[in-house]
Formats: structure tokens, sequence, C-alpha cells
């Protein structure tokens, strides 16, 4: 049961696409790149759908996905935040953290035979100091953060990555344990459980932030037109091969 929650959970990236999707055309430009993040989201969920099954092995997606998700969000971060000393540690933090995930996936983690941990938990710890800084740039600036899609853009990162920081650090201690693997399986999928359940978090406030953009098209057109009541129209009731009403007259002239 805990796991078939775990892998519900892991449609999460469905749900703010959705939301993006019907909107995709009134989203301001500065946050194209969580438009990209959500897609590469959506993708990296179908590869690894597909991966357990065929490869019996969705790793390499974990070091992908990884990489990916803090060079869309750090880069985002570079855009919001207006110190330029910050934008320029933040380059410099991406270059770091690129180095990082090219050894762990190289040698630490032994070319995609290990969860990339360190990278995870370095990666993490990068994105939360910038959401904690970027929430501090806003709220000297506005009153109002709730009204602010970019407020819940840092709050949902603040969620997910502060955990994921835990999460990394404690499977890599327990797989350099000595447990035997029943109890590895078993802590791992404890550990992961909170770990999916906030990544659900940080998609639905994705799709909350989403919310705050007009939709890109008028709500009565967003269904296909055969599912708009009024195209459905009552099938005319025939007698004879013929309209019943055609019938009623060429009865009535016949009569008179």
């Amino acid at each position: 049961m805990l796991y078939l929650a775990i892998r519900v959970m892991e449609a999460a990236p469905l749900l703010p696409f959705v939301a993006m999707w019907i909107r995709r055309n009134t989203i301001p430009h500065k946050f194209n790149l969580v438009l990209y993040y959500v897609q590469a989201e959506v993708l990296f969920y179908i590869l690894t759908t597909i991966s357990r099954p065929v490869f019996r092995n969705d790793t390499y997606v974990t070091h992908i996905s990884t990489a990916l998700t803090v060079w869309f969000l750090a880069q985002m971060y570079r855009r919001l935040l207006s110190s330029v000393r910050i934008k320029k540690s933040i380059a410099v933090g991406i270059g770091i953290f690129l180095t990082i995930a090219l050894l762990d996936a190289a040698f630490l983690s032994e070319g995609f035979t290990y969860v990339n941990s360190f990278s995870q938990a370095f990666g993490s710890a990068f994105l939360v100091t910038l959401a904690l800084l970027h929430i501090g740039q806003i709220s000297r600036t506005s009153l109002y953060l709730e009204n602010q899609a970019e407020f819940f853009l840092s709050i949902t990162t603040l969620i997910y990555f502060s955990y994921t920081i835990v999460t990394y650090v404690a499977i890599n201690v327990i797989y350099n344990s000595d447990y035997d693997t029943p109890t590895l399986v078993l802590l791992d999928r404890i550990i992961t459980c909170p770990d999916a359940l906030l990544y659900a978090v940080h998609m639905g406030l994705l799709a909350w932030m989403f919310s705050f953009f007009p939709l890109a098209i008028n709500p009565r057109r967003a269904l296909p037109h055969w599912l708009h009541y009024s195209c459905w129209h009552p099938r005319p009731y025939k007698l004879l091969g013929q309209p019943a009403f055609t019938t009623y007259r060429l009865t009535t002239a016949a009569g008179n």
C-alpha cells in the first residue's frame, strides 16, 4: 500500500503541467524557466515509469533530473534576485554544483549504480539558500506576499528541497551500513514516503502559483466542441422515414 501511494504521488507533475498549459500564452517571460522545469519533470516521470520495468534501473533519470532541476531553478532565482553580487555568486554556485554532479555520477555513484546523494544534498541546500534570499528580498518591498506568484515559488522550493537534504543524506548513510536487504528496502520506503508526499505538495503549490495568471483561452472554449452542451440537440423523431412534423402536415393536408 505504501509503495502504491508513493507511485501515485510521483505523477504529481501532471497537475502543474495542466495548470501551466491552459495559461501558456499569458505567463510572464521571467517564469519561462519554471515552465521548462515542470515540462522536464513530466518527461522524467514518463522515463522513470518506462525504465523500471524495461531496464530495471531508473537511477540515470535521478542523476539527469537533479542536474536540470537545480540548473532551471537556480537560473530562475538569478532572474528574480536583484543584487549583482548574488547573481554572480549564483553563477559560481551552478558551476560548483555541476562539477559535483559529474563527479557524483562518474565516481561516487559508480556510473549510475547508486543514487546521487552528494549532488542532491548540495543542490537542495543551494536552492534553499536562494529561496530564503528571495523571500527576504520581496518581504522588504511588499506587504502582501500571498498575492505574489514569486512568493509561492520560493515557499514550494523551501518545503520540498529542505527535506530532500535530509532524504539523501539519510539514504547515503543507510546504504553504506551493514543492513540486510529487507531492512534496507524498509528503511528506504520509510524515508522516501515523506519525500514523495512533499514532492506532491511542491507540485501542487506550483499549480497554485500558475493560477495567479489568466487563462490563455475563454473557459467556455476550453472543452472540445463535442463536449459543449450547446451542441447536444435532441434527435428528431421520424415516422415512416419522414420527420414527425412533416408527416403531421401531410396527414392534415390530406384530411382537408
